[in-house]
């Protein structure tokens, strides 16, 4: 998936360029010069926000804390309710969490949780 998110920031940094290009050519250098600055700013904030790493114990070793009293969390970079779940649950020892994206085991996991959709987050409890 990782491979995907890179794709769609090269695109988008090539789209960034074209349309600082056209303004620049038809408002001028300093109009193109800042509108590329802005849009390739906001490519690079969108590759942070959906690279970055976080949390993550692989799925071989997660899968047996799988029990009552503890939850294991399938996760992915760039998922705004995965945010939400980590801002909520902390730094609570009682979860583990998964990047579904730097795990294939993981990944084939939650897909096969979720009837081959990427869902998440996927929490498992006991």
């Amino acid at each position: 998936m990782q491979n995907q998110v890179r794709a769609s920031i090269a695109v988008l940094a090539v789209v960034a360029v074209a349309v600082a290009a056209w303004i620049g050519a038809r408002s001028g250098l300093v109009a193109g010069l800042g509108t590329g600055v802005v849009a390739l700013g906001l490519v690079a904030a969108y590759g942070w926000w959906s690279l970055r790493g976080g949390r993550h114990t692989p799925w071989a070793e997660a899968r047996g804390s799988v029990r009552d009293g503890h939850a294991v969390v399938l996760w992915k970079p760039g998922c705004r309710y995965c945010e939400r779940l980590l801002r909520a649950l902390g730094a609570d020892e009682r979860v583990t969490w998964v990047n579904v994206w730097r795990d294939p085991d993981a990944n084939q996991a939650v897909r096969d949780l979720n009837g081959g959709d990427e869902y998440t987050p996927t929490v498992l409890v006991g």
